[in-house]
């Protein structure tokens, strides 16, 4: 009798998907906007050398290529949209040994995360001199090639769950760290691959293990100890495959001597490169120490940092951009728990996952979590800190499907994988175009979040350093700025104190950078805020496209605001853009800002 159920390929749609998604993503994120790409770069660049161990070459005389550096996105103090003309000067910048500068990485992981890109950096890029830009397209394109290879693996070997285990792989943290120049993409692929092939092995119907199940199951256990270290703690999974299966002909034996060895790399690795945990004014030992000797503290550090971040870690998990500058719109927060929840109520495989085995996987998935606290409470954060630093949600996703597999059960609901599989395709899609219009488009970001769009962003914002300008009768402030929306609507500065008297008021002049007067207001004392934005409407508004503009801040018939503090950089930090304080240009920049009303019409003009 011939079947008519039609044959479903989830890994091949799961392949595709982001292959395709990525490739796009590869293409619209400025080269070093993701986590860490520039020191990736001089790792690759430093092993395409031939030095294996980090920094045993740049931490000398060695340099590196000026443009890996200078054109990161990273450097950029105002993160503006990237455009054609700009990718056209970035292609300028070659590999040549015409412009090296000193440089330590801070990627200081196991070689085998960086052999394929050293290859092909050597290559294309100490032989052949390719443009900067176009090394770090490479570089990004064989990390998703990698990453495409491990998922399909991973769906293919998957009993069930495959579209679970898809919702998941497909998150936008996952497609962002795939087409990046960063290890995520090794890291999340040979984990999610490691949790896919024990679940294989632990509901087999067979009664023993065949050399090629042993092989494979080897190969991943030590795999896990080449990537970042707190990966070997998914190795407790191995604890649900049933051990009448790893007792027939002793399959447990290259098991433990495999597990091992996987626990013994990042030891090795440790002493080899003994900067790898370094961290000036931390001091790990203690923290250790600490752990047993005064728990509470770690226990408090905990605490405060879930209480206070765990909106954070949520959003980190799902998909951030930019060193997390540009969050995903709101509806993808919500659109891939949807989906993931779809997918697992509507499982049709047969799930044969002892009760057991689902604790096992949960609690073995709560390990994990807090383990990455454990990690970095003792290598990252100093002692007596009341937090636990320099943890993202992006540490999270390795193991995320070990929270989910505790509710996979075989549903007899019946929903059609078109539709799921419409649903990720459409959510992917979005999210690339979210990230096309926040790094590619003046206001994108605000359009496709819907908010106000305010102009410039300052990445190194922080209020408790700003100094102050008091707006006295003898102060007079001029500031001014390439505007590089199309419709300006008004300016912002920022009130860092305000013990003003009502009544008082300051004349506000916009005009061009020759002196012609655009527009003239009154800042009247009584209708500023105690502290933050004060804004100054520009009606009608200006068609102010890449013109140099200025607006000036002057006392009244010589009187001012008394009492008003206006807060500025202590260093510079508009690269469009001069201050004069009475006449006196300055090397920082009142905090300000302005405000645009750009739409999507507005970019059709």
């Amino acid at each position: 009798m011939i079947s008519n159920k039609k044959k479903h390929h989830p890994e091949l749609f799961f392949t595709l998907l982001i292959l395709l998604i990525g490739i796009a993503l590869i293409l619209i994120t400025p080269v070093g906007a993701n986590y860490d790409e520039d020191t990736y770069m001089a790792r690759i660049w430093e092993m395409g050398l031939g030095h294996i161990i980090p920094n045993s070459y740049l931490g000398d005389e060695g340099s590196i290529p000026g443009g890996i550096y200078s054109l990161s996105y990273r450097r950029q103090v105002n993160l503006p949209a990237i455009d054609i003309d700009t990718l056209k000067q970035q292609l300028k910048v070659k590999a040549d040994g015409s412009d090296l500068i000193a440089y330590e990485t801070r990627a200081k992981y196991f070689p085998s995360l960086f052999v394929i890109q050293a290859v092909i950096m050597r290559f294309f890029g100490a032989h052949l001199h390719y443009p900067i830009l176009v090394l770090y397209y490479l570089m990004r394109l064989s990390y998703l090639l990698i990453y495409c290879v491990l998922i399909f693996l991973t769906i293919k070997v998957l009993p069930f769950g495959k579209w679970m285990f898809g919702s998941l792989v497909v998150l936008p943290m996952c497609l962002i760290q795939a087409s990046a120049v960063n290890a995520d993409s090794v890291i999340f692929g040979a984990s999610f691959l490691f949790i896919a092939w024990v679940l294989r092995l632990a509901t087999t119907t067979k009664e023993e293990f065949s050399k090629i199940d042993l092989i494979i199951s080897c190969l991943l256990i030590v795999s896990l100890g080449t990537l970042k270290p707190n990966s070997i703690f998914l190795l407790p999974l191995l604890f649900i495959i049933p051990f009448k299966i790893l007792k027939k002909n002793n399959a447990w034996l290259p098991i433990l001597i495999a597990t091992l060895a996987s626990l013994s790399l990042p030891v090795i690795w440790s002493f080899l490169a003994p900067d790898l945990i370094e961290n000036p004014g931390v001091e790990p030992a203690k923290q250790v120490l600490s752990l047993f000797n005064s728990p509470q503290l770690f226990i408090n550090s905990l605490w405060t940092t879930l209480s206070s971040s765990l909106p954070t870690f949520y959003k980190q998990v799902v998909g951030v951009a930019g060193y997390g500058y540009w969050n995903m719109p709101k509806i993808l927060y919500w659109a891939y728990p949807a989906v993931l929840l779809l997918a697992l109520i509507s499982e049709r495989a047969k799930v044969n996952l002892t009760i057991k085995q689902r604790q096992l996987s949960g609690l073995i998935g709560i390990f994990n979590f807090l383990m990455v606290f454990v990690v970095f409470y003792a290598v990252v954060t100093p002692l007596g800190a009341t937090r636990i630093e320099g943890i993202q949600g992006r540490y999270f996703v390795p193991f995320i499907p070990l929270f989910v597999l505790p509710f996979l059960f075989t549903s007899k609901i019946q929903v059609n994988k078109f539709i799921i599989g419409t649903l990720l395709t459409i959510s992917s899609l979005f999210c690339a175009v979210s990230l096309f219009l926040s790094y590619n488009v003046v206001c994108g970001y605000a359009m496709m979040t819907n908010q106000p769009c305010t102009l410039p962003y300052y990445k190194n914002w922080d209020p408790s350093t700003f100094m102050g300008i008091n707006l006295d009768d003898s102060t007079e402030i001029k500031q001014s700025a390439v505007i590089t929306c199309k419709e300006l609507t008004g300016i912002q500065v920022w009130v860092n104190e305000n013990n003003s008297a009502n009544g008082q008021r300051e004349v506000f002049t916009f005009a061009t950078v020759s002196g012609k007067t655009l527009r003239t207001s009154w800042i009247q004392s009584d209708a500023l805020p105690q502290s933050g934005w004060a804004t100054i409407p520009i009606d009608p508004p200006l068609s102010s496209l890449n013109y140099e503009l200025q607006f000036e801040l002057i006392p009244e018939n010589g009187t001012g605001i008394p009492g008003l503090e206006l807060g500025r950089f202590p260093t510079n930090e508009f690269s469009r853009g001069s201050l004069w304080l009475n006449g006196e240009e300055t090397d920082n920049d009142l905090v300000f800002r302005y405000t645009c009303s750009d739409d999507f019409l507005t970019i059709l003009k």
